[in-house]
């Protein structure tokens, strides 16, 4: 929507973007440099907080700076300049107050477009802005976009298969999208009742197996890296924890998967009934008669509270399997049920020793 709005501004010959690498020096920090990736064109500059790594003021007030016209020019169409910040959400409220200032002084040709998921953390800067909240498709509109892609593809896309993934996608288009590719890559033509995939289970079943091939303090620093990224594009928890554990188990013998059953079943009984209702989401299509029960993988309102909170559990029984993984490679003879023991007894100390 804000390229299309650009593009409306200024004419498509005068926005042709392209991606750079852009230098910002850094004042007071040990680092002298960062490179920072940018969308740039001759009306605008785009970055995203999220690829800033804690140098978002830095950045920021460089490009506020350079924004600045000479004190002869006069601001007119030809040389405005917009500057659009990705994931502003993640902008501190002091920063916001001085964006706001700046916005005061050098008011009339530049401006500010900041994309976030809720205005309400810009609050510093609100009252300047234009709010404008756009709305998740529908059901019929998401249908309607899966539809037209697989026209272009050349794919025979199913009423009810389209359906499903709408369904699952909970609002989401682009997940819809990525569902519909996952989908189709694992079985076409497609069949009436085959299952529908999101995407995410061979990005989820690859940490499982990086957990096996390392279970150290070093890979669990990087998979809590890797489980933080598909939970910020709003994967259930309890999506990412079931794969998690069906990974964990593949191509094990059935002791084994008992014993993995059984360091899951803790983690399920902590999180609580809020977590359990996730497991299952209900819909009634309107083409049909019939209920269609799927798994709800992606979670609607959930805060960053409820979302460290699961993350944190997560974690636990990671850390959890490590230390139960690491008794059974080196105690093969020892039971299943011995070690599984062991492990709840000394798990506070575990847990300590891994973070």
């Amino acid at each position: 929507m804000v390229l299309a709005l650009l593009r409306d501004a200024f004419g498509p010959d005068n926005l042709q973007v392209q991606e750079h690498s852009k230098r910002i020096e850094l004042k007071g920090e040990i680092a002298r440099h960062v490179d920072v990736k940018v969308k740039i064109s001759g009306h605008h500059v785009e970055v995203n907080l999220a690829d800033l790594h804690g140098y978002e003021n830095h950045v920021i007030t460089t490009l506020l700076n350079e924004s600045i016209l000479p004190p002869d020019s006069i601001c007119d169409h030809t040389n405005c300049k917009v500057i659009v910040v990705h994931d502003a959400d993640r902008l501190s409220s002091d920063f916001q107050h001085y964006i706001g200032w700046f916005l005061g002084r050098y008011a009339g040709c530049n401006k500010i477009i900041f994309c976030c998921s809720d205005s309400s953390n810009l609050e510093a800067v609100k009252h300047l802005c234009k709010v404008v909240t756009l709305q998740p498709p529908s059901f019929e509109e998401m249908i309607k976009v899966l539809e037209f892609i697989a026209m272009k593809e050349g794919v025979d896309l199913l009423r009810g298969i389209a359906s499903r993934i709408a369904v699952s996608a909970s609002n989401n288009l682009r997940q819809a999208i990525r569902s519909f590719e996952a989908t189709w890559k694992a079985n076409y033509p497609f069949v009436e009742d085959q299952p529908i995939l999101t995407g995410w289970e061979e990005e989820i079943y690859n940490v499982a197996k990086k957990i096996m091939e390392e279970p150290s303090p070093k890979q669990l620093y990087l998979i809590r890296g890797k489980i933080r990224k598909i939970i910020e594009h709003n994967v259930s928890p309890y999506f990412i924890f079931r794969h998690l554990v069906t990974g964990l188990k593949r191509d094990r013998d059935k002791d084994f998967q008992n014993s993995v059953d059984e360091l899951a079943s803790g983690f399920n009984h902590c999180a609580g009934r809020k977590f359990q209702k996730e497991q299952v989401k209900e819909y009634r299509s309107r083409d049909t008669t019939l209920d269609i029960s799927i798994e709800h993988f992606a979670v609607e309102g959930r805060d960053q509270g409820e979302a460290i909170q699961y993350f944190i559990k997560i974690e636990e029984f990671t850390v959890r399997f490590m230390s139960f993984y690491r008794s059974w490679q080196n105690s093969p003879v020892c039971s299943m049920k011995g070690v599984i023991h062991s492990l709840h007894r000394n798990h506070l100390q575990v847990l300590s020793h891994f973070r």
